[in-house]
């Protein structure tokens, strides 16, 4: 086919071929299994990750774990504490796996890491290293999920939602990933949240009653940049640089110019 397009310029056929390509239904997930995905990012605080690993108590197939902490001053805190985790492993999770960017990657691209590592899992859990789940939360939750539809379901009530989220595979085929350019936190879930809504065809289940559970037991949020004073100052001018981005018409036509510049400025390093 490509080489038909290629030599008669038929964009049409093309268009047929991905049209085909959409209608591709994934498989149900099915209920009587192991959450398929769980993701994490890690910058520091590894005691808060073990709080979350002990308020697990759902099976999980997969945690994937992104170690953002390189050349950061947690780096070997957070080392240690992941070497153990995968020495030891956890009675509810079947699979640990550590992925180690060159350094912190950002969240954006942590979660798309994440995501493309595993595309044939028909549902992700995605969920920040300092959030605490509340017991049946996780079981409740899977069970509005029907892994062949486009959903999106957070257990945490907004404007904090995206810091625990469930994530169909088909619904980020519709939308695509997230928006690396927000750099390395922050905006990347407005930018996400306004195309799930731009969507009508994204589902929704509610979730009201989990995210007054889950608000018992998450009173704190950013506790990664509260618990060092250097990421809180930095964090100050890059998550004013996000909101020029996000607010910018460049970010609406995907004008790419100012990408390096923003990565650059908006390093977090000790």
């Amino acid at each position: 086919m490509a080489d038909v397009v290629e030599r008669c310029n038929d964009n049409y056929l093309l268009e047929l071929f991905w049209q085909g390509m959409d209608k591709v239904k994934l498989p149900p997930l099915l209920m009587d299994s192991a959450l398929p995905l769980v993701g994490i990012p890690i910058l520091n605080r590894p005691d808060l990750f073990e709080q979350l690993l002990i308020s697990l108590d759902y099976p999980v197939d997969t945690l994937a774990i992104v170690d953002n902490s390189r050349g950061t001053a947690a780096e070997l805190e957070v080392k240690n504490f992941l070497d153990q985790l995968e020495n030891n492993g956890h009675r509810l999770i079947n699979k640990i796996i550590v992925a180690k960017p060159f350094g912190n990657a950002g969240v954006a691209a942590s979660w798309n890491l994440i995501l493309r590592a595993f595309p044939s899992v028909a549902v992700a859990f995605l969920v920040n290293n300092d959030v605490k789940l509340k017991p049946d939360v996780l079981e409740t939750a899977l069970s509005r999920i029907k892994g062949s539809e486009p959903q999106f379901l957070p257990i945490i009530a907004p404007p904090q939602e995206f810091s625990a989220f469930f994530i169909t595979a088909s619904c980020w085929d519709r939308l695509g990933l997230f928006d690396q350019g927000f750099y390395p936190a922050y905006c990347e879930d407005l930018d996400y949240k306004e195309r799930l809504r731009g969507d009508p065809s994204i589902i929704w289940p509610d979730a009201a009653d989990l995210q007054a559970e889950m608000a018992q037991v998450n009173c704190d949020v950013s506790l990664t940049i509260a618990s060092n004073a250097d990421f809180k100052t930095r964090n100050q001018s890059s998550f004013a640089l996000n909101r020029l981005w996000w607010l910018s018409h460049r970010r609406l036509r995907n004008d790419p110019r100012g990408t390096w510049i923003r990565q650059w400025l908006n390093e977090w390093k000790d």
